[in-house]
């Protein structure tokens, strides 16, 4: 993935800079429209912390009131309708079983406007998540090119049904665009750019485990000339997942156990011990299938514009064969790793496992359109006829 440049787009038009402000504002505007019908209509009539999302809610309330990840007393009862979706720590409390880091990262919200809080927040990222998907768009794109691929991304994915909620697949969204972005930012020989692309991908893996699965094509994204860039962005990637470690290292003994290998199953009278480990074992066969075709959560049926923009993997390689390579490779990688995991149809609609690779698709989708869009104004023009010709023809 290389920064835009002139060998990329030279055939298109470079927009000025008004007109480039006015794509990025249509780009998050038009999905914002939709977003404000949800938002007013509340979804489904349930609650937005559905789910595991109350989890992330109670798990930022227990660091602000009580200071620590003991989070039973922030618990409704009974406590066996938590079994499951809390981990028990070495010391015997239940703690967070889901990341801690969009918890940490909506705290300031959440306090200063209770549950609501959770809800803005919401809306923050995916907003953010939309503007940054466009600004990493036009690295192959026109700035019409890439809004226009961003919204349709942003209202035909399963992307609006995530509005009314507290969502950790949209937080790793967030953090991955961020680090593409970051790490293709000029000048592209800065260490610091590159150490926070690290750092944001370490989060980003730290927050779910299967976004590390990003992490190796990145040297697809870097110059040859600035290779040495990699080197800082492996240091930011090092320090985050070290911070992992340690965090582990405190709630469960050892820094390769998380919160996942001790999820707590909590009886009337017991408590027994759960590794997601365990859960990789469907026939892959079958994940594929369903991923593609389930009717509540494949991507067939409920992201069917995700599908359509990787036919733009074609014309993002005539761009950058290696941004194309990277996200096909990083899309692939993902829907594979959630191929065999039993859980994968867990959500309330499509499958919000696949978030990456649904925002990752608005790349490809981008430079399609632009090359289409190339193809029909080439096509006008070899249409008109020479109006020296026309002149001659009425003398």
């Amino acid at each position: 993935m290389t920064t835009r440049s002139t060998a990329h787009l030279d055939h298109t038009d470079p927009s000025p800079r008004p007109r480039a402000l006015v794509a990025a504002i249509l780009a998050v505007a038009l999905p914002t429209l939709v977003y404000l019908g949800i938002l007013v209509a509340r979804y489904d009539g349930g609650p937005y912390l559905r789910g595991d999302c109350q989890y992330y809610y109670f798990t930022a309330i227990s660091l602000w009131a009580d200071g620590d990840l003991d989070i039973e007393n922030q618990l409704p009862p009974p406590i066996t309708r938590h079994s499951a979706d809390v981990a028990l720590d070495r010391r015997g409390r239940l703690v967070p079983k889901h990341p801690i880091w969009l918890a940490l990262a909506a705290q300031p919200v959440i306090i200063t406007f209770g549950a609501p809080g959770a809800l803005l927040f919401n809306v923050a990222q995916l907003l953010l998540l939309l503007f940054l998907t466009y600004r990493l768009a036009t690295r192959w794109a026109s700035p019409a090119a890439a809004a226009t691929s961003v919204a349709a991304t942003g209202i035909a994915s399963f992307i609006p049904h995530y509005v009314w909620n507290f969502s950790p697949d949209l937080f790793i969204s967030l953090l991955l665009v961020a680090a593409l972005l970051t790490l293709t930012m000029e000048p592209e020989s800065s260490p610091v750019l590159a150490t926070i692309a690290g750092l944001l991908m370490g989060f980003a893996g730290l927050s779910k485990f299967p976004a590390f699965l990003a992490v190796p094509g990145v040297p697809l994204l870097v110059h040859r000339e600035t290779r040495s860039r990699l080197l800082f962005f492996g240091a930011g990637l090092a320090t985050a997942i070290a911070l992992g470690g340690l965090l582990n290292l405190h709630l469960f003994g050892s820094p390769l156990t998380t919160s996942y290998d001790r999820i707590a199953v909590i009886h009337s009278d017991s408590v027994e011990l759960h590794t997601h480990r365990g859960d990789f074992d469907l026939p892959i066969w079958q994940g594929i299938r369903g991923q593609l075709l389930d009717s509540q959560h494949g991507l067939l049926l409920t992201s069917p514009i995700t599908l359509l923009s990787l036919l733009g993997l074609p014309a993002l390689a005539r761009r950058d064969r290696r941004a194309a390579l990277y996200v096909a490779g990083t899309s692939i990688a993902i829907f594979l790793f959630f191929s065999v995991y039993r859980l994968w149809s867990s959500s309330h609609f499509g499958n919000r496992f696949l978030f990456p690779l649904v925002i990752l698709a608005a790349l490809p989708l981008a430079a399609g359109v632009d090359r289409a869009a190339l193809w029909w104004r080439a096509r006008r023009t070899s249409r008109q006829p020479n109006r020296e010709d026309s002149l001659r023809d009425t003398m």
